[in-house]
């Protein structure tokens, strides 16, 4: 008997559906603004007053009732105060917890933490160090102020890619724990503005998987490195004018 053989054609896999995309940014979403509330809070909000305060100390007591740049009053310390900046802080994290996880299927994973510590500390730095304004002309002494209002953002960016990289094995996965580690991204929730802005990338970048090939453009050298080179350049950019800011500090 002739054995006679048969050619299998391979399988084609089918794209998710839109059912399993929306479950995957969903996922990602809740773990970006998520990590990054609770960096924000931790960093930005409870690294910032100590700051402050310590700031309050080394400056010199003239500085004390003068309203900052940030509309903050330099030297008082309030309740009010302090919960105002907490949410703020959770919220800012949380659009750069959003940033970077966005950012990740582009980054190598080994540089991950640090290549965001180095971008935030320079865009964010060169946002928040100005010399035209009345907090870094006026605190003392001027390099630790600079220094400690550039390594909170840098810090805060770190701990975003760190938590990132350790949460995501578990998240939505293991629910007790993501309900738990999801509160400091509820801040984020009642910021009408970010949720719009966020509904509306996702809903074009639902758009977008639905479009052969898109979802294959993270892992396309051309297109990784063109993302690099876009993030070094807004990297360089912001390091530049902080660099301008700090001269003109200093």
């Amino acid at each position: 008997m002739t054995n006679i053989a048969i050619r299998q054609e391979p399988a084609i896999s089918e794209p998710p559906g839109i059912g399993a995309d929306l479950k995957m940014l969903a996922r990602w979403i809740s773990l970006g603004a998520c990590t990054g509330g609770l960096a924000g809070l931790l960093v930005g909000g409870v690294g910032g007053r100590l700051a402050m305060l310590l700031l309050r100390f080394t400056s010199d007591d003239s500085i004390r009732g003068l309203e900052s740049d940030d509309g903050f009053i330099m030297g008082r310390f309030t309740l009010g105060g302090t919960l105002s900046l907490l949410v703020v802080t959770t919220v800012l994290g949380s659009v750069g917890g959003l940033i970077v996880a966005a950012g990740r299927p582009f980054f190598p994973a080994r540089f991950v933490m640090i290549g965001w510590a180095l971008a935030a500390g320079a865009i964010v730095g060169s946002i928040i160090v100005r010399s035209d304004g009345v907090d870094f002309t006026l605190l003392d002494p001027k390099v630790m102020a600079i220094a400690m209002f550039v390594g909170i953002p840098a810090a805060g960016a770190c701990l975003i890619a760190w938590l990132i990289s350790r949460w995501e094995s578990w998240w939505w996965a293991d629910r007790k724990r993501t309900m738990v580690a999801a509160v400091p991204g509820l801040p984020a929730l009642i910021f009408f503005p970010l949720d719009i802005a966020v509904a509306a990338v996702a809903i074009t970048w639902l758009a977008a998987l639905r479009i052969e090939g898109v979802r294959s453009l993270g892992v396309r050298l051309p297109v990784r490195v063109l993302a690099l080179a876009l993030f070094a350049l807004l990297t360089g950019s912001g390091a530049v004018a902080l660099a301008r800011d700090v001269n003109g500090i200093l």
